[in-house]
């Protein structure tokens, strides 16, 4: 059994064939799945998802490209869906300073953190794990969690790309998200910051539909490439396919308590 712990399922680019996805993934052993927020207008959409297929669950949150003024309204929203049953975690949340223009930096650095810690606070009054995404923005991300440390239940640095000052910086109950750029060649950074980490904070995702592993790196991703992923991953470990699957699935059960 696998668990796909990031997949964009509410993408537009599964419109067509989202039923014929989800079975597949399912023949294949991928059990549950979870969609992460990111776009506030698609949050509706991912509970349809949910809601249908009974192994699909969602977060409630606002990637941070796409907070804009982050009003009442938005803040509203994410609020309001958390009564879903189905709603499971707050994510994808953080920080992203990747294509900042150096005229306003500061200005969505600011606004970026304000969000971020008002999701951060929702999960920790909703007694929520958090789906943290990071880019170019580590050290403040770390300050701010560890504002918050103490009452988060727990986390996952979403899509882990090996950055060695993410790990053993939390107190609480931290976990890595692993996909499918453990398979790229150029990704020997993270295989080696894995010989490092325990297994048992580790888990899998696909980010889907972005980041296929090879041999499908450049295609559209999709939920039926966490064996492939698993693969990968055991490899680097050189622990068989069974003790991935068996470790990351209970990871992730006991993360989000699905």
């Amino acid at each position: 059994m696998y668990i796909d712990t990031h997949c964009h399922l509410d993408s537009k680019k599964y419109k067509e064939n989202l039923d014929t996805i989800i079975t597949n993934a399912l023949n294949l052993g991928v059990q549950k799945i979870i969609i992460p927020g990111a776009d506030i207008n698609d949050l509706p959409y991912a509970a349809q998802i949910a809601e249908k297929y009974s192994g699909v669950f969602f977060a409630s949150g606002i990637h941070p490209t796409e907070i804009g003024d982050f009003d009442c309204n938005m803040q509203a929203k994410i609020k309001d869906i958390l009564s879903n049953p189905k709603c499971i975690a707050i994510g994808e949340i953080g920080l992203d300073y990747h294509y900042f223009d150096s005229n306003n930096c500061d200005d969505i650095k600011l606004a970026q953190e304000r969000a971020f810690r008002y999701q951060i606070e929702l999960a920790i009054s909703n007694n929520l794990p958090i789906i943290i995404h990071t880019r170019d923005s580590n050290d403040d991300v770390i300050r701010i969690l560890k504002d918050y440390e103490s009452d988060i239940i727990g986390l996952v640095f979403h899509c882990f790309g090996g950055d060695k000052t993410l790990v053993n910086a939390l107190s609480c109950p931290t976990y890595f998200g692993i996909g499918g750029v453990v398979s790229f060649k150029n990704a020997q950074s993270l295989r080696d910051c894995l010989q490092e980490l325990p297994l048992e904070s580790l888990i899998l995702e696909t980010d889907a539909p972005y980041l296929a592993p090879m041999p499908h790196r450049g295609k559209i991703n999709t939920p039926e490439y966490i064996p492939i992923i698993a693969t990968h991953l055991g490899e680097t470990l050189c622990l068989d396919l069974e003790i991935i699957a068996t470790n990351t699935t209970n990871n992730a059960l006991k993360l989000f308590k699905i």
